[in-house]
């Protein structure tokens, strides 16, 4: 026999013992370093249950398996299809199809086989021949899919949590032979739970496999790496998890569904604990005002303005804060656009804050108030909630000044983590006739969270909440939008 006619021959072969062997097929076509059991577990319930649905931690290693399945099914099954999903089409290319070249670019047994390049292709292609091989479609343009029936026809959907209840109805409507669903918890409800609660209700009703619904949940703190300081290989570590527990809090929605991933029993979660709000009231104030003053604290000073209409139920606010507490509180439904530009020149003399670090929201009225801070001779900072963050844990910078309030407050968060040679005490919130309402405001306010990323209580619903605009707790996150010290 010649030996190329051989070699085809023992790789059809070595492909007929990985058709149900995904792991097989990792090591020996691929030649990637073992899936550890949890990603084993993944692979093996795609061959036995006619839905996968998998819950997870980050860093679990979720991409790298699944980079690894779309070539197996799409090799071992002739003239079978993979068709991907997910919310965004650049994840898809960037993440998703990124392994799936690695995989097959990694592999000299697969060199036949056609991998898309782009980032943004729409769809992304792993070709074997043909039609043989994977789509990649973002959920928004999935009904694309809906031609592509094939009865060896695998159906992966990531970031699950992100799926909206329509398109589900599209996924249903491909006609899959096997279905694969995974992401983090992030939702109280959705499609993504209604899988996971169904496979409770099959395994109780005894279903059979190829009729059946299996759900997998998968902690960050299983990884096989959890307990090292750092993971070569990109898996959930020692220092991932206590960083993730720092940032956010252990028994924040995050971390319940990011780390641990706990279902949540609601979407939505309080920003700010009521116990951290009454502790910084009754943090004894003042204490920067008696330091010396060269003392750093006092560069870390601010002014944050939130305008109100100048009447009715609206007010403006403006606070004067250091990094150790507030300072002062003006607020009133009669205070205008004028009125506040005046306090705020006073202020600044008084507290000696200079022109940098004065903010103000330029949304809505605030737009002609560059013009009234001018006749007093200060050129303020602009606030806009919807700007970009600094980090890309948050959806805006609204968000993310928010949450730099929620770890000032927090007793146990007082020292900055990032810094943990430097130590600050707990923040002040001075009584005052400001106080009752600015901690209603507060208690009321929740997130959410968005994929990988934490979203605030928009301000219209934050309104509906309370009966009233929430100018005071605005005005106090506003002042968290920009670094303390220059």
């Amino acid at each position: 026999m010649p030996a190329a006619a051989d070699t085809r021959r023992r790789l059809t072969e070595l492909l007929a013992r990985c058709h149900d062997d995904p792991d097989l097929f990792n090591s020996a076509i691929l030649g990637r370093p073992p899936y550890w059991h949890r990603q084993r577990a993944i692979g093996e319930s795609v061959c036995r249950y006619r839905t996968t649905v998998v819950y997870t931690g980050n860093a679990t290693g979720k991409d790298y398996c699944v980079g690894g399945l779309i070539p197996w099914w799409a090799c071992t099954r002739a003239e079978s299809q993979v068709v991907v999903t997910g919310p965004s089409q650049t994840l898809l290319g960037s993440v998703t199809w990124k392994e799936v070249r690695r995989a097959v670019d990694g592999s000299p047994l697969l060199a036949g086989l056609k991998v898309s390049r782009g980032v943004k292709c729409s769809p992304l292609r792993l070709t074997v021949r043909g039609d043989w091989g994977a789509l990649g479609f973002s959920t928004t343009s999935v009904e694309r899919a809906s031609g592509q029936h094939n009865r060896r026809l695998l159906v992966i959907v990531e970031e699950a949590s992100g799926v909206e209840d329509e398109i589900w109805e599209a996924i249903d409507g491909l006609g899959f032979y096997r279905l694969l669903v995974i992401g983090n918890p992030i939702r109280a409800d959705g499609g993504f739970v209604k899988l996971i609660r169904k496979a409770e209700k099959d395994r109780a009703d005894g279903l059979p496999p190829e009729l059946s619904v299996n759900a997998i949940r998968i902690s960050s703190r299983e990884s096989p790496d959890a307990a090292l300081w750092k993971s070569d290989r990109g898996l959930a570590d020692r220092t991932m998890i206590e960083d993730a527990e720092r940032k956010y809090g252990k028994d924040s929605l995050w971390v319940k569904s990011h780390i641990d991933a706990i279902i949540p029993e609601v979407s939505s979660q309080a920003l700010i604990k009521e116990a951290h709000l009454d502790w910084a009231a009754d943090v004894a104030p003042g204490l920067s005002q008696k330091q010396p003053i060269n003392h750093p604290i006092h560069r870390s000073r601010r002014i944050a303005c939130d305008l109100g209409e100048g009447v009715g139920r609206d007010s403006s606010a403006i606070v004067v804060r250091d990094d150790w507490g507030i300072l002062e509180v003006v607020w009133g439904s009669t205070l205008g656009l004028e009125e506040a530009a005046e306090r705020i020149f006073k202020l600044s003399r008084k507290w000696g804050i200079t022109q940098e670090r004065i903010s103000f929201d330029a949304a809505g009225v605030g737009r002609d108030m560059p013009l009234r801070l001018r006749r007093w001779g200060i050129v303020a900072v602009p606030y806009s909630g919807a700007g970009s963050p600094r980090s890309s844990q948050f959806t805006n910078l609204r968000t993310e000044a928010a949450w730099a309030l929620k770890n000032r407050l927090d007793p146990q968060g007082a020292d900055d983590h990032t810094q943990p040679w430097k130590t600050r005490p707990d923040f002040s919130i001075p009584g005052g006739d400001y106080w009752q309402r600015l901690r209603e405001e507060l208690k009321a306010l929740t997130y959410d969270l968005v994929g990988q990323k934490t979203r605030l209580l928009s301000k219209e619903d934050w309104a509906k909440a309370l009966g009233h605009s929430p100018d005071l707790a605005d005005a106090v996150i506003k002042s968290f939008a920009f670094p303390t010290i220059p």
